[in-house]
């Protein structure tokens, strides 16, 4: 393996783990002595994330989605296949009305943004050390890659909490406009972020982690807490351990 490629799996994994931790550990043992889901559905279904992702990102780079005239037209198409995506794995029966279904989408949202991420940050770090005389402005490059991971994985991870809470609530549909919206935002973006440069390159970058941590904080830790206990009342279920709205 590569130095490139291990950079790659670092950064576009090291959010994923931390996000994961930051919000999983509230409602898992030891935290609460009856965990909230399966680990082992959850990390299931995080490697089948995984595998979304790093087709997606093939999808996206053979195609020269981000090269083309019509990036920003292909990049809202792309934000409806990877919300179909993460429908078409979620919506089995043995996850449709169940609180866990919520995190099993957490789990296939961290996973498609871990591929995707450890993809695009490949080929920039590949496309930087190819150019003559090596890397041009490591700290540019490295805010760069780190930057578009962090809002990868936040802004993934939301919409797919945000599926898993349509299915929850045998609603896929509905909660799949519902995340369109951020997501077709974010793609948007990105699209225009792929050819520019100067100050606009980094005032788009920003916005793009922004975008992601707000509706990564909404989704995660303001409503997640309210959504869980509405979906386990609609089952006739009730536990006083979840953790309180932050």
């Amino acid at each position: 393996m590569d130095w490139t490629f291990g950079i790659a799996l670092l950064v576009g994994f090291a959010p994923v783990f931390i996000c994961m931790d930051l919000v999983l550990k509230n409602y898992t043992y030891p935290r609460v002595e009856n965990p909230f889901f399966k680990d082992s559905t959850f990390f299931g279904m995080f490697t089948v994330g995984i595998l979304l992702g790093v087709g997606l990102f093939f999808l996206i780079r053979i195609f020269n989605l981000l090269e083309s005239p019509l990036a920003i037209l292909y990049m809202i198409l792309m934000a409806v296949i990877e919300l179909m995506a993460m429908v078409v794995v979620m919506n089995l029966k043995r996850f449709r009305g169940n609180s866990d279904s919520i995190f099993y989408g957490y789990g296939v949202g961290l996973g498609m943004s871990g591929g995707m991420a450890t993809g695009f940050t490949y080929s920039i770090c590949m496309l930087a050390t190819t150019v003559e005389g090596g890397i041009v402005d490591l700290p540019v490059v490295a805010a760069y890659i780190i930057m578009l991971s962090v809002s990868m994985v936040l802004i993934f991870s939301s919409c797919g909490t945000n599926i898993g809470e349509g299915i929850a609530r045998h609603l896929p549909m509905q909660f799949v406009l519902q995340a369109a919206i951020p997501l077709v935002a974010y793609n948007m973006l990105f699209a225009v972020l792929w050819t520019s440069t100067g100050f606009m390159f980094w005032v788009l970058l920003v916005v793009m982690v922004v975008i992601g941590a707000f509706y990564f904080r909404r989704s995660l830790f303001e409503k997640l807490p309210a959504i869980i206990r509405e979906v386990l009342k609609m089952n006739g279920v009730k536990r006083d351990d979840i953790p309180p709205s932050r």
